[in-house]
């Protein structure tokens, strides 16, 4: 409407000619729900259950850390001596027991495949470095997963820019039944929301049986009609992949065969014999003095206790009520010194500690060989256990050091700021403080007045004593039992040095044996569902092509082959399902050509619509930008100029996508129509209830799935 003018001048207006135009929106930003060994941005635990954003692999570790290590591969070294000669043998198995997290290498395999963009939802943690409020995944038995996977699915329905979903740790499902209604709830999803696409993994496969009963399962177990069907597809079978596990080569252990040249024993008996458990209790708690108690753990108490070094400058704690203690200068940096070193003392006694579980476990190990020796295995074990809970019990030495350790950064911390309350409640006034951790290692005796001895020399270090007395009963019992004496010179006559160790353990012995096993390990193909590569494989498609495009016939990254080999015949009864209609989507092996996807369809797969993953994802596509372009013209005037808008804004968006090649005709009016006005898609009626109707017909493009060659002969003609 134009304006009163009322003063006179120039005035300038400004006539909208062009239609507003629609934005594509993205079509491959998939949202990957699972575990994460954190979830941490600034805060532990800040993006828990919060779906965040990342755009690459750094994003991801930085956010959510790595992959939970595994702890059950084993490696068989056998040596046989060959014209005198010794020849090694490694064999390295896959782990026994692998851990079911597997985001971490789904996400590896999603950006090697031409991932861009994805959210990230964590319904749980496996690592250590958690809040107060959360709890460690210990065993995947002992919790409930189809509850955590339901609320990370919720938690992306509230965003609106993922288009596809996975579950990348879905497989850690124990049952068919409820692994395929997660599934479900994702298509369901899927329609109500119709603007994302889910990819669907077997939950396992069959490399020997000729007709994989896991596909029957999969069709058995997803019931939705095909209203939902359409919104998913399903890929078969799992992928050996290049990926490299990620394992504590503190429990990767050695079994070694040398039936020349058994060095087991001796070198158990040798190593034993070097490792001197009283010097090390010594640097700490040394009581070889008359009166005095010295090492690095008398230096703080002294600092912490003692009226003689301590004095007004001191931190005295017979004076605890006093003001005399001074927490500024130079005394508190002093005690940071000494705890230090403490803690320096601490980690070399735990490192210790390993190496005698390593030699302990050898033992164990070789001697478990003979039935003879069940006896003394059993005694050794029961030693070695009572000497880890020296170390490993609550208020002894590991959790004292680990403790310890935090408060030592923070006093040093609250030094540097000067900030001289901190200081004091650090040491001696919080909940975790400096004086209480050293209390779980001495029990000391409060002098009666400031003139009787120092407390530190009338501490108790009971805990440290009590650490070589369970080491001598233990290296006792062990060297007496690996022996060769008269009652077992028959024992272990097999076993050779490495028997029984740990890849870590050996890394500084034996350097090229450990790297020999590192490269074994690294050879295992790490098998993982297809979903994840598939997600890679969208984002590349769309991002090369164009969504219309159909994600088949494409190789695929970091793969050595599927488990199953797909031929030719098993590949028509995964393509066409004539009971249901539930296509699934085969991975192949072709030689010359790599591991190719080759199979584009939905589990629609009977329906002629929406048989295709193109078509259903470029149709997501479509709807959802326009859509969103049209949400300006809410509440406009229901007349001719707004429907003319409308109109011309979505021809232009259609004809640029059929310029592009998604629409299939030779003019723009052959490949699409756009109708909206009175008489045409809406009555009076509707325009009195407030209804603007707009019909939009597209031809998407479709693969030409089955190429059909025909020849003939042909007569002669000259």
């Amino acid at each position: 409407m134009m304006s009163a003018y009322k003063t006179p001048g120039v005035y300038v207006e400004e006539i909208v000619k062009f239609p507003p135009s629609v934005a594509q929106v993205e079509t491959a930003i998939p949202a990957f729900i699972g575990y994460t060994e954190r979830a941490t941005n600034k805060v532990k635990g800040d993006l828990k259950g919060i779906p965040t954003r990342i755009t690459s692999m750094l994003e991801y570790e930085t956010y959510f850390g790595g992959a939970k290590p595994e702890t059950t591969i084993q490696v068989k070294i056998t040596d046989v001596r060959v014209n005198g000669a010794n020849e090694r043998n490694i064999v390295v198995n896959q782990p026994s027991e692998r851990e079911p997290f597997l985001m971490y290498y789904s996400m590896q395999m999603y950006f090697a495949n031409g991932g861009g963009p994805c959210y990230i939802v964590s319904v749980g943690r496996y690592g250590d470095d958690l809040d107060t409020n959360d709890t460690k995944i210990v065993n995947v038995n002992d919790i409930d997963l189809m509850t955590h996977f339901t609320q990370g699915l919720n938690d992306v329905r509230k965003v609106d820019e993922p288009t596809l979903i996975l579950f990348p740790d879905a497989t850690a499902i124990s049952s068919d039944t409820t692994f395929y209604d997660l599934y479900e709830l994702a298509l369901q999803q899927c329609n109500e929301l119709q603007d994302r696409f889910t990819i669907i993994d077997t939950r396992s496969y069959d490399a020997d049986s000729p007709t994989d009963p896991n596909i029957g399962i999969l069709r058995s177990e997803i019931g939705l009609g095909k209203d939902y069907l359409k919104y998913g597809a399903a890929y078969y079978p799992h992928l050996k992949t290049i990926l490299d596990y990620k394992f504590d080569k503190n429990s990767v252990s050695i079994t070694h065969v040398n039936e020349a040249d058994p060095q087991a024993k001796v070198v158990i008996t040798n190593n034993l014999n070097a490792i001197d458990v009283a010097a090390a209790v010594k640097s700490i708690s040394d009581k070889s003095g008359a009166t005095d108690l010295a090492g690095s753990l008398a230096e703080v108490v002294n600092y912490l206790y003692s009226i003689n070094t301590g004095g007004k400058e001191g931190l005295n704690l017979e004076e605890r009520n006093s003001e005399s203690k001074d927490y500024t200068g130079a005394r508190p940096l002093t005690l940071h010194g000494n705890l230090v070193k403490l803690l320096s003392d601490l980690e070399a006694l735990i490192d210790v500690k390993s190496k005698i579980n390593v030699e302990a476990k050898a033992a164990i190990s070789a001697l478990e060989d003979e039935l003879a020796a069940a006896a003394d295995v059993t005694d050794i074990q029961g030693k070695l256990a009572a000497f880890n809970l020296l170390f490993e019990d609550t208020d002894k030495v590991e959790q004292v050091f680990e403790e310890l350790s935090k408060l030592t950064i923070n006093l040093k911390n609250f030094i540097d700021d000067g900030n001289t309350t901190k200081i004091k409640n650090v040491i001696e006034n919080n909940t975790s403080n400096i004086v209480d951790e050293v209390n779980k290692l001495i029990t000391i005796t409060m002098p009666a007045s400031p003139a009787e001895i120092a407390p530190v020399a009338k501490g108790d270090t009971t805990i440290f004593d009590g650490i070589e007395t369970s080491w001598d009963t233990l290296k006792a019992s062990i060297v007496d039992e690996v022996a060769v004496g008269p009652q077992n010179i028959d024992l272990d006559t097999n076993n050779g040095e490495l028997h029984g160790r740990s890849l870590g353990s050996i890394e500084s012995s034996d350097n090229e044996t450990y790297n020999l096993i590192l490269t074994e390990i690294g050879n295992l193909p790490l098998v993982l569902p297809p979903s994840s590569a598939m997600a890679g494989v969208y984002a590349r498609v769309d991002s090369d092509r164009g969504v219309w495009k159909a994600p088949a016939n494409v190789g695929l990254t970091y793969v050595m082959e599927p488990t199953v080999k797909v031929s030719h015949e098993d590949q028509q009864n995964l393509n066409v399902d004539t009971v249901a209609g539930k296509s699934i989507n085969a991975i192949r092996s072709f030689v010359g050509k790599g591991n190719l996807v080759w199979g584009a369809r939905t589990l629609a797969g009977n329906d002629n619509e929406w048989r295709y993953v193109s078509v259903r994802r470029f149709f997501n596509m479509a709807e959802e930008s326009i859509k969103k372009a049209s949400e300006q013209f809410v509440f406009e005037p229901n007349d001719k100029n707004t429907w003319v808008r409308v109109k011309a804004m979505i021809d232009n968006f259609l004809t640029q996508q059929w310029r592009a090649g998604a629409l299939a005709g030779p003019t723009p009016e052959k490949a699409f129509y756009v109708s909206v006005g009175l008489g045409e898609t809406m009555t009076a009626q509707d325009v009195l209830e407030g209804n603007m109707i707009i019909e939009i017909g597209m031809a998407v493009v479709r693969p030409a799935e089955f190429i059909i060659l025909k020849f003939s002969h042909k007569m002669q003609e000259a």
